[in-house]
This record gives C-alpha cells, structure tokens and sequence, in this order.
C-alpha cells in the first residue's frame, strides 16, 4: 500500500509543479507571489513553498529582486507570443471574457492534424484550470477550442483526422475516436463544443470557432472551469458571450 501511495504522489507531485511553473511563466517577467500562485492554481501554499523550492534549485523560476515574488526562467522573449498577429487581434477578446466569467479563456488555432494554443487569458475565480499553456500543442478535438475548430471542418476531413489521431487519443483521459466522432456530432449540434475529462480532470470547457468567408474555421476561443461551474445553463451563456465576440470580430474585418 504505501509503495502504491508513493507511486501516486509521484506524478501528483509533478502536475503540481508544472501548474506552478504554468502560472509563473504565463505572468512573464512581473512574477507571483506565493497568495498569487496558490489562488491561480488552487494548491495549498505549504506545496507551493516546496514546489518553488524545487524549482528555483533547478534553475527553471528566479526570484524576482525587491520583492516576494517569483518568475519563470523563460527561453525566449515573453512578448514573442503578443507578435502574432492573431493574439493581437483577439488580446481584448480574451481579457473582456476572462473578466465576465472569472475563468481562464484560451485562444487556439489549428495546425494540420493538432490544435496550437496561443493565448490564456486568466479569470479573477479563485480555482482556475491551467487546461493548457501558450505553444501547447494536443490532438485537434481534444480540448473545446480543438474540437470547436474540428468540428467546423468538412466531415470527411474531421474523419481523417481523427483516424490518424487515433493512436494518441487515449492519453488524454482514455479518449476514444468514437467518442471523439460523439463529440463532433453534438457540437455541430449546438453550434459550440462542450468537451471535459478528457485532457484533464474536473475540468470542463466551451469553445466556438471564427469561420471565414466559406466557412472555414479560422480560430477558436475557449473558456475552461471547474466541473461545479459549468452546469448546461451557464455552458450556454458563455457560448453565446463568445459567440458575440467573435461575430464583432467578423464584422470589423
């Protein structure tokens, strides 16, 4: 039994301080303090400490000087993400839905076979879902902003894709190309895409894709929550806010 716990607490332990990291890389170079990361991700500070402490002896957080706060070590530029023309245009967007639904708002693109996310925008609710990071890339479908883009794609495309998805689907919470074609199904359905337990736990999202012209799509927002925040009701409240958003969008360009 408690070689099973142990086995457990290992990648408990890991998903915890990736959300960690998540959050601090996602703040750029103004950082968190510890109340800060512990209201974004929703862990106890005593795990933080331990967590952070990890971390900075591995080199992948710095603290940041003068102050109580952390920052992620980043690789890159953290405005290189803010340059895509994409995350300039949808910025207000994101911020204005993460502001009306407390919750972490995502904007994600499409790229062959896989789904790209380019932006999180995250909500003032005191338990957020870190589903996913800028630069993620998953199998397209498997979060709602994928599956939003999936489903607006001619049927036999979204077929092919997720027949050749097939083999990576079970990674994300034993996901099945049968439920994935479910999945399609209800979406076109509703007009928007409902997607949770799959990619990670306790966790459920709405999504709706921007289509061009011809109706292709073209991108999509998100917005991911706990379980006990998105009853059917309020699942349809957020998809007609972003569905209003992006039909603005549509009418300026």
């Amino acid at each position: 039994m408690q070689d099973s716990d142990a086995a457990a607490a290992g990648p408990r332990t890991l998903r915890r301080g990736l959300a960690v990291l998540a959050a601090l890389r996602d703040q750029g170079t103004d950082g968190l303090s510890v109340t800060d990361i512990a209201r974004l991700t929703g862990i106890q500070r005593p795990t933080i400490y331990r967590l952070l402490a990890a971390l900075l002896d591995a080199g992948l957080v710095l603290p940041v000087a003068g102050t109580k706060k952390y920052r992620a070590q980043l690789a890159v530029d953290p405005d290189t993400r803010s340059r895509d023309p994409r995350v300039r245009q949808l910025l207000p967007v994101l911020r204005r839905l993460a502001d009306r639904t407390g919750d972490a708002v995502f904007l994600v693109v499409r790229d062959e076979d896989d789904s790209i996310s380019l932006h999180r925008e995250i909500g003032s609710y005191p338990v957020q879902i870190l589903a996913t990071y800028a630069g993620k890339r998953q199998p397209l479908g498997v979060g709602s902003g994928g599956m939003a883009l999936l489903a607006a794609l001619p049927d036999e495309v979204a077929r092919g894709i997720v027949e050749r998805n097939s083999g990576r689907l079970d990674e994300y919470g034993g996901m099945t190309p049968q439920e994935m074609y479910r999945l399609i199904e209800n979406t076109r359905a509703r007009g928007y895409s409902v997607v949770g337990n799959h990619a990670v736990r306790g966790a459920l999202g709405v999504g709706c894709a921007l289509l061009d012209a011809h109706g292709a799509p073209l991108l999509a927002v998100s917005v991911t929550a706990i379980i006990d925040r998105m009853p059917a009701q309020r699942q349809r409240e957020i998809a007609g806010w972003i569905k209003a958003e992006l039909a603005r969008l549509a009418v300026q360009a």
